[in-house]
C-alpha cells in the first residue's frame, strides 16, 4: 500500500530514523524533503537538489547534493555546508547520486553526469569535511550497501545495469579491488537503491522492473516482491525488519503509463512476511 497521497517525480533517498520513528525521503527533481510519522507528512523546500539522505541527527538532516554535503535543520529550515564536491565535478554538468555514511564525519557518495555516458562519473569519499575522488569510471552510481563487518560496498552502475562489489582499504580512501556482484545487463531491468538487513538479506529496487529483489550476500536471488509501479527507486527496512518502505518515480513515464499505474511516485510498503 502507499503511505500517503504525496507523489514524487523522482522519489529517492529513503532514511528510516528508528529513534524518532520518522521516515524521510526526497524528490530529487523538485528539491523537496519529506518526513512521515503517524500518518502525517511534512514537506520542506531545499535550496539544493539533494539526491540522498546520509544521516539524521536529532533535527539535523545530512544530505548530499550537486554541491557536496550539507545539513538541513528542520526546526529553522536553515542549512550549513559540510563539504564541497571536488573541483572536477563541481560544474552544472554533474550532480550527486546516492551515498552512505560509513562513520561519524565519513561519507561515501557518487557523482554522475546529468546526461550520463559510460564511465563519466565517480565515487567520492568525504572525510572530516574534505572530499576527494577515490574512483572514476562509473556512470550512474547507486545502491551503496555496506556489507557488515567488511570494508566492502555494493554499488550499482545503473547505466551498465550491474552491481559491483568494491573493496576499500581501512581508511576508505582507496579501492583495492572490485568484482561484478549482480549482472542484469541482458535484461530490461536496472538496479537502483537498496538496503541490507541485520541478518544479511539484501534488497534491491529494480527500475523498470515493477519489483524489489531479495538476494543473499553472494548475489543469488532469494525472492521477488512485485509492486504496482514500474519504477521503484529505493527501499529501507523498518525497525522490526518485517517490512520495506519503497520510493518510486513517475519521471519519464508517458501519460498513458502514469494513468495505468497511478501509484507511481508514491512511497509504498511491502510486507516481507506475506
Amino acid at each position: 500500500m502507499n503511505i500517503s497521497e504525496v507523489k514524487s517525480e523522482l522519489g529517492e533517498g529513503l532514511f528510516w530514523c528508528a529513534q524518532q520513528g520518522i521516515l524521510y525521503w526526497l524528490d530529487i527533481n523538485n528539491s523537496m524533503l519529506f518526513s512521515f510519522k503517524e500518518d502525517n507528512v511534512h514537506s520542506h523546500n531545499l535550496i539544493e537538489k539533494a539526491s540522498a539522505i546520509l544521516d539524521v541527527d536529532c533535527q539535523n538532516i545530512y544530505l548530499v547534493s550537486e554541491n557536496g554535503i550539507f545539513c538541513f535543520m528542520i526546526k529553522s529550515s536553515k542549512t550549513f555546508r559540510v563539504s564541497q564536491v571536488p573541483p572536477k565535478y563541481s560544474s552544472n554538468k554533474y550532480r550527486t547520486n546516492d551515498g552512505t555514511i560509513l562513520s561519524k564525519n565519513l561519507y561515501l557518495y557518487g557523482i554522475m553526469n546529468n546526461n550520463p555516458s559510460r564511465g563519466d562519473g565517480a565515487l567520492i569519499v568525504s572525510k572530516n569535511g574534505k572530499d576527494r575522488v577515490v574512483y572514476e569510471g562509473i556512470a550512474i552510481p547507486n545502491t551503496f550497501i555496506r556489507i557488515p563487518h567488511t570494508n566492502s560496498l555494493l554499488i550499482s552502475d545503473s547505466f551498465e545495469k550491474k552491481i559491483i562489489r568494491f573493496n576499500f582499504n581501512n581508511s576508505w580512501d582507496q579501492v583495492l579491488d572490485k568484482s561484478i556482484w549482480l549482472d542484469l545487463s541482458s535484461t530490461n531491468k536496472t538496479p537502483d537503491g537498496g538496503c541490507i538487513s541485520s541478518s544479511g538479506r539484501v534488497f534491491i529496487s529494480i527500475w523498470d522492473g515493477f519489483e524489489v529483489l531479495e538476494l543473499d550476500l553472494h548475489g543469488s536471488v532469494v525472492d521477488t516482491f512485485k509492486l504496482p509501479v514500474p519504477r521503484p527507486t529505493n527501499c529501507v527496512l523498518n525497525s522490526s525488519e518485517d517490512s520495506l518502505f519503497v520510493t518510486s518515480a513517475f519521471e519519464g513515464l508517458s501519460k498513458f503509463t502514469r494513468k495505468k499505474y497511478p501509484l507511481s511516485g508514491s512511497v509504498l510498503t511491502v510486507n516481507l512476511n506475506e
